[in-house]
């Protein structure tokens, strides 16, 4: 990386965060059916496998009301909504891949899509929903400031947005990465947190996990760490243990020994 790129790698600022029109078109181009290659290339033995992450970090710990009225950004097939499906009165979903929107039944539950605005603006009316989730989202977007302060205005009076995004840099996002989209990078972690606050919310809870080794032991097992409530938790011990090491970038091999991501339940007080 050139050195004009190191006040980013050192998480001072977030790379995307303040690029003008054309730079953000340009991102878009990129990255709108980039998650949706990625599954498509593994579609056959496709399993969501964060329901155990889910459930420990936000669906246990926050009642959604009978009826609720949600919003999914990039939430593809809506399948972290699953938990709660039968308590919503409905769904939407903001997504950039025409492949995904093509698919809008989950369960009994019809779900509509919208394509997200280059600018991070969403085209709904202020306080509209009960719930919004943003899970491995953020970090496909540019602008993460607008859309936060987005969500903030859309999101009802004492409701809750789940939210989790990786802290890492998951390598020189400059460069074609195996397995990656093209322009994902982390969110540093204390700017994550001050970007959320920036935009209005009280961070109610705020959580490490993903700590790599682990995460790929159990990977090479054939059983994905976040699947089940009982391998998280011992993803977030290990995160709670190593937690001393959150650095951004990451090139040394004990530098990886950390959290690679952060759950946070942000609120819009009344």
């Amino acid at each position: 990386m050139s050195s004009d790129l190191n006040e980013y790698l050192r998480g001072e600022k977030l790379w995307g965060d303040d690029f003008g029109p054309e730079q953000l078109e340009q991102w878009w181009r990129e990255e709108e059916e980039g998650y949706s290659g990625v599954v498509a290339d593994r579609e056959r033995d496709y399993e969501y496998d964060y329901h155990g992450l889910n459930r420990l970090q936000f669906f246990d710990r926050t009642v959604v009301p009978e009826g609720a009225v949600a919003l999914g950004l990039g939430s593809a097939l809506g399948h972290e909504f699953l938990p709660v499906a039968d308590r919503l009165a409905s769904l939407t979903i903001v997504e950039p891949s025409d492949d995904f929107a093509s698919r809008h039944v989950l369960g009994d539950l019809e779900v509509s899509y919208r394509k997200p605005a280059v600018d991070g603006r969403l085209d709904f009316p202020d306080d509209s929903f009960d719930l919004i989730t943003c899970f491995g989202v953020l970090h496909h977007v540019p602008n993460v400031s607008a859309v936060l302060a987005e969500c903030f205005r859309c999101l009802r009076p004492g409701a809750a947005m789940f939210c989790r995004e990786p802290i890492v840099t998951q390598g020189d996002w400059t460069q074609t990465r195996p397995g990656l989209t093209r322009n994902e990078r982390g969110i540093p972690l204390e700017l994550f947190k001050s970007i959320a606050r920036g935009a209005g919310f009280r961070i109610q809870r705020s959580v490490l996990f993903d700590f790599a080794p682990y995460m790929r032991l159990m990977h090479n097992l054939g059983q994905p760490a976040l699947r089940r409530p009982i391998t998280a938790r011992l993803d977030r011990l290990f995160s709670v243990l190593f937690s001393f090491n959150t650095k951004y970038h990451r090139t040394r091999l004990l530098e990886k020994f950390g959290p690679g991501s952060l759950a946070m339940t942000l609120i819009k007080d009344p």
